[in-house]
């Protein structure tokens, strides 16, 4: 890369225990159809096992991108959500991209989500669509394609994350962010939050954020929960890293003039993270308090419902009254 060329992107993928998958992610990530304006952050987190020997091997079969692909590391793992701080600080780029190091990036990603932008000059995050996948480095296409609902407001895609309903991801993955975003509005991964880290970060971008765009078809290959990924950890520890996160996610909403706006999602989205506790058999109660640290309580009667299934403890009954207080959602 020339020394004179600006950096539009930066692409940052933090690196723990993924010898398998790390491979088909960094040849994925070379072969972007971008080869001028882009950066490779990768962050190693004390990786235990091949992981680097591996991703320096794949490096090396694309020499052309040495020059633009960094490696730091971390000298004991610090948790995903220090990882990707680390490379968002160390970014150059006028845009950051997130990549998960299992997962893969179709190669043309970089290129569409740029140019999307700067269509929209407003926008300061770009979404693409994604499937999911077993193995997403050998489908085209997987058991679930997401693409983003045409003509929503920020608002209403705001609303939705905060819910937490799942209509719409939150994640940092294959999402363009616009690297002023974080460093004007202070909005990073919140270390020790590894377990729904993309919730803490996220629904704050998005209010931060003067517009949104995206790139209706799938430019990321996901995968699908494996063994060892934080989205397999349904423990205690995923429980309370959820709770952490909805509660910075609510503290800045509610340091914001507009929260009225958003009370109700927010209520309904630390519902939801209940009943998600209850279903994987920890105790709601325990953590009653923690997510409803303020005393903002449900009003709307479909939510006190909701709240009172949950507190009965039958896990479809609350299905059933959380089923019915998502479909009224706003």
């Amino acid at each position: 890369m020339n020394a004179d060329t600006p950096i539009l992107i930066s692409v940052l993928v933090p690196v723990y225990g993924v010898e398998r998958w790390i491979g088909d992610c960094a040849r994925s990530l070379f072969s972007q159809t971008m080869w001028e304006g882009i950066e490779f952050i990768f962050v190693d987190d004390a990786s235990p096992d091949a992981s680097i020997e591996i991703l320096g091997k794949a490096l090396a079969e694309y020499p052309a991108r040495v020059a633009q692909t960094r490696l730091l590391h971390h000298p004991e793992n610090r948790g995903l959500a220090a990882a990707r701080r680390t490379a968002i600080e160390a970014a150059r780029g006028k845009w950051l991209l997130h990549a998960d190091s299992d997962d893969i990036v179709m190669p043309s990603a970089a290129l569409e989500l740029l140019a999307e932008a700067e269509k929209h000059p407003e926008a300061d995050l770009v979404f693409g669509g994604y499937f999911a996948s077993e193995d997403p480095a050998h489908a085209s296409t997987g058991r679930r394609l997401d693409f983003l609902p045409p003509r929503w407001s920020r608002e209403r895609w705001l609303g939705v994350l905060l819910a937490q309903s799942h209509r719409i991801a939150n994640r940092t993955w294959g999402l363009l962010i616009r690297r002023s975003l974080c460093t004007q509005h202070n909005i990073y991964p919140v270390e020790g939050i590894d377990f729904a880290e993309d919730y803490a970060v996220v629904p704050r971008l998005m209010h931060a954020a003067r517009g949104i765009a995206a790139v209706r078809r799938p430019l990321y290959g996901y995968r699908a929960a494996r063994d060892g990924s934080y989205m397999r950890r349904l423990d205690a520890r995923a429980a309370a890293q959820y709770v952490a996160a909805n509660r910075v996610v609510t503290d800045y909403l509610k340091g914001q003039p507009d929260y009225d706006r958003y009370r109700e999602n927010v209520i309904l989205g630390r519902l939801n993270i209940e009943k998600w506790i209850l279903k994987r058999g920890l105790p709601p109660e325990e953590y009653d308090a923690r997510l409803f640290y303020d005393g903002d309580r449900p009003r709307r009667m479909l939510h006190r419902f909701y709240a009172a299934a949950i507190e009965s403890g039958t896990p479809l009954l609350a299905r059933i009254a959380g089923l019915a207080a998502n479909f009224r959602l706003r």
